[in-house]
């Protein structure tokens, strides 16, 4: 009978949860019984039981109005410290008993697994005044620091833009590696976290080599660095990982945790397509969304293009549902009506991407998690950690722009579906084959396995109790540190000092005319300009393709810089861009205007935002090398025309706002109708 089915699955599930190496298995049977309970209604105690003996607390103080005196007991002993409402499971009641106690954590658990909890439990005790927290991105900063807002802005000053400065005795920093290396109020820290740590080891590239110029691997390396000199204690956290390497080495003491605890039930299902065979996956996808109507689904797909087809195809069959809305109005009329984006959200779709404005990336993430909306279809920027609430994931592609991705990042994005007393069972439809188990998901901590691999901006860039003697003797032996100095390559640790060398070069070797225009401290001549391309083009090549700008001259580059230069608002630059890619479509240079307009997005955010103002950076410092050398005393000061390209020709506070969701069109307006401080705080 029925009854008698239920009670066997509940024994089955009781059987496996008495074994530690079956554990797992009983509390995912747990998980599935809580999302079918009308099927356990005559067994409602034991289902409670069950609950508790697979340390589910959550979903016991959350799924039943009864509990029993022992179970209340429980409860309150796994209550969080930061709220009444919310209540540990016993593996984030374990870490957080480690980490009241002093003790340093290596944490490897799935996403779904509640780790920011813990994070700010410890926050909630009040033991610690000073915390960084060290996130991937700049979205995931923003979103961490609404949390932290609102459960403890009443005690704690909230810090995560550049622009900042620590007033008080309660700070919290939340920061991408680059600003932790920013910053010099970096000290007496009490507590540290790392998220994603994985991030920390230098990845391998399909063809088999391993990528150690990767700038942000560094930089992260040298903020652990800096934060192990500054703080007390540390918190890192990632995603299956089975053993750590590098850490021990560095003389720490520190409890590596892998579990396995999971807080929803996955489904998988594979399509086994070939990665090309577009027709093939769009019939699956438009089955799966069939199949997935009126429940909140993420589609990944490897790139904005990719993402933008299949929210056409999904907008053309009749998927998602009509969508109007004033913002929606907006987005189309400073950008273009036929942009992907619009044509997708008309008809009720989210694209998510990497270099999308920020505040439409909120707009979009806020639409889907309030339900307003049940299609995201995103691309790695749901790698890198932004918070969802879907039921289903669908994974389009097995590749990360032109990379493979492997087993492990695969199981970060299948993490993405279900959500901890949302969603209790999750399903995962991987169109390509499930990649093969990686035969090495170990950690390799760079900063602390130096050997001939380990590239020299790194060392430069870590503090000096962490250099072995092999790397003293090898900087020792390398004659860029001699000439230049160990101080100026470490405040550019993000080039490589043969890079630094080469842009010294490039700027001895330059005519007079081309020299004498780089010697300046507000805005440049025209001359600087070509000069600034060039470099762009000799020095940053791989980021200008990434954006599909053109490396074999700068002609391409140094258009968009002047134009941006001399456009003094973003919205007019923007503007103007697209009525170029429209001549390009008409003329059939380009096929599509919204790869044009996705590209455009990435040049404003990856290039005029970050990689020229860090190349202005190195090159005011190389160039006073070279006037110093000349006997040239006129003042060079580059950071006028490093703030114009950083902060969309605004004052640095108020372009901090960007990253909080306000669009900069808006910031532009606010600038002209009031004086606007530098410090972001004070904004």
């Amino acid at each position: 009978t029925e009854g008698t089915s239920a009670f066997s699955y509940l024994h089955a599930a009781d059987k496996l949860l008495s074994n530690p190496v079956s554990l797992h298995m009983g509390r995912d049977l747990v998980i599935r019984a809580l999302d079918a309970r009308l099927k356990f209604t005559s067994y409602t105690p034991l289902l409670r039981n069950l609950v508790r003996k697979s340390g589910l607390y959550p979903y016991l103080k959350k799924e039943f109005q009864e509990v029993t005196v022992s179970e209340k007991a429980a409860l309150g002993i796994y209550q969080t410290p930061f709220s009444d409402e919310i209540v540990f499971h016993s593996m984030q009641f374990q870490i957080f008993e480690l980490l009241r106690s002093g003790r340093n954590v290596v944490l490897s658990a799935p996403t779904s697994m509640g780790k920011s909890a813990i994070v700010d439990s410890i926050i909630g005790l009040g033991i610690v005044s000073r915390v960084v927290l060290v996130v991937l991105t700049i979205a995931l900063a923003d979103e961490t620091r609404r949390r932290l807002q609102e459960r403890f802005g009443e005690f704690y000053q909230i810090i995560h833009h550049s622009s900042q400065e620590a007033n008080g005795d309660k700070v919290i920093y939340v920061l991408t590696q680059e600003r932790v290396n920013e910053r010099q109020d970096i000290v007496g820290i009490d507590f540290f976290v790392i998220d994603e740590f994985y991030k920390l080891a230098f990845q391998q590239r399909a063809s088999g080599k391993i990528d150690y110029e990767n700038e942000r691997v560094i930089e992260l390396n040298i903020a652990l660095s800096k934060l192990l000199k500054a703080s007390k204690q540390f918190y890192m956290t990632g995603p299956f990982i089975n053993s750590v390497t590098g850490l021990a080495s560095l003389g720490l003491e520190y409890t590596f945790i892998s579990s396995d605890f999971n807080t929803v039930a996955l489904d998988v299902e594979s399509f086994d397509l070939s990665p090309n065979d577009e027709e093939g996956k769009e019939e699956a996808v438009l089955s799966i969304a069939d199949l997935c109507r009126g429940e909140a689904t993420i589609i990944y797909c490897k790139s904005s293009a990719v993402a933008g087809g299949v929210a056409r195809s999904l907008a053309k069959h009749g998927f998602g549902a009509e969508f109007h809305s004033p913002h929606l109005d907006w987005v189309a009329q400073e950008y273009d009506s036929d942009w992907d984006y619009c044509v997708a959200l008309r008809s009720g779709i989210g694209l998510h991407f990497g270099g999308g404005p920020r505040a439409l990336q909120q707009y979009t993430i806020d639409l889907f998690n309030r339900g307003k909306i049940n299609y995201l279809i995103c691309t790695s920027t749901i790698i890198e950690g932004v918070n969802t609430i879907a039921k289903n994931v669908v994974i389009h592609d097995n590749r990360d722009g032109n990379f493979s991705i492997d087993k492990f990042t695969h199981g970060n994005i299948k993490g993405r579906a279900g959500r901890m007393g949302v969603h209790f069972v999750g399903k995962v439809y991987c169109l390509e084959s499930i990649p093969q188990d990686s035969f090495n998901q170990e950690v390799d901590i760079p900063l602390g396995i130096q050997d001939d691999t380990t590239p020299m901006n790194l060392l430069v860039g870590v503090q000096p109790e962490h250099l072995s003697d092999y790397s003293q003797s090898r900087f020792e032996r390398d004659e860029n540190i001699d000439e230049f100095g160990v101080d100026l390559l470490k405040r550019h640790s993000s080039f490589t000092l043969e890079a630094f060398r080469e842009l010294y070069s490039y700027v001895e070797m330059l005519f007079e005319e081309s020299f004498q225009s780089t010697i300046f401290h507000w805005m440049p001549s025209g001359e600087f300009l070509n000069v600034l391309a060039e470099a762009l083009t000799r020095f940053q090549s791989g980021a200008l393709r990434r954006v599909r700008i053109p490396t074999k001259n700068s002609s391409v580059i140094h258009a968009k810089l002047t134009s941006y230069l001399y456009t003094p608002q973003y919205a007019e630059y923007f503007k103007s861009q697209i009525v170029q890619s429209k001549a390009r479509l008409e003329k059939g240079e380009v096929d599509n205007l919204s790869t044009c307009i996705n590209d455009d997005l990435k040049v404003v955010v990856n290039i005029l935002g970050h990689t020229v103002p860090k190349l202005l950076g190195i090159l005011e410092e190389v160039v006073k090398l070279h006037a110093k050398r000349r006997n040239i005393n006129a003042k060079i000061d580059y950071s006028k025309l490093r703030g114009v390209f950083e902060h969309y020709h605004l004052p640095s506070g108020l372009a901090g706002l960007e990253e909080m969701g306000v669009p900069v069109q808006t910031l532009q307006r606010l600038n002209t109708l009031m004086d606007v401080p530098h410090d972001l705080g004070k904004v």
